[in-house]
């Protein structure tokens, strides 16, 4: 039995890195004067870990699930974690999508950890496009979105 970061509704709040006993969760935060939260890098190193489940037990947005089977060994990165995620047959259950009228601002683009969102300048119109094959449904998106343009939806 280990953890496995899955990172669904994650609102990098880093409780999941606060409560470890053995330090083995590094997650880098940048917070704006405004209170957005920006999720820079996730890691979990599992030569740390002693599966004790604190970080489960107090994510409230369960993006860090208890997973049964053999704990992996080293340090997993976000990719790595997502790789991981994917070969165990987890997959996103909410992906973003546009729900209303984008501003063009960018910050969806600047929050997603995965660069799942591009956008294109051509023909003076800004267009923003989300690559839903890359969309792991964190929500940073969403969260930091100014003109509510974005949500979570099941998939």
């Amino acid at each position: 039995m280990y953890p496995l970061y899955i990172m669904e509704n994650c609102i990098a709040c880093g409780v999941c890195a606060k409560v470890c006993p053995n330090d083995a969760i590094a997650i880098d935060i940048e917070v704006k004067f405004d209170g957005r939260r920006f999720l820079k890098s996730y890691a979990i190193d599992y030569s740390n870990c002693d599966s004790c489940m604190d970080c489960v037990k107090k994510c409230r947005r369960n993006s860090i699930i208890e997973v049964d089977g053999e704990k992996p060994n080293g340090v997993y990165d976000l990719k790595a974690l997502i790789d991981l995620k994917h070969k165990l047959g987890i997959s996103a259950k909410k992906k973003s999508a546009f729900v209303d009228e984008c501003i063009g601002c960018l910050l969806c683009v600047i929050t997603c950890p995965l660069n799942a969102i591009r956008y294109d300048n051509s023909d003076d119109m800004r267009t923003i496009e989300i690559d839903q094959n890359v969309c792991e449904g964190c929500g940073m998106c969403v969260v930091n979105c100014p003109n509510y343009a974005l949500s979570l939806v099941e998939v």
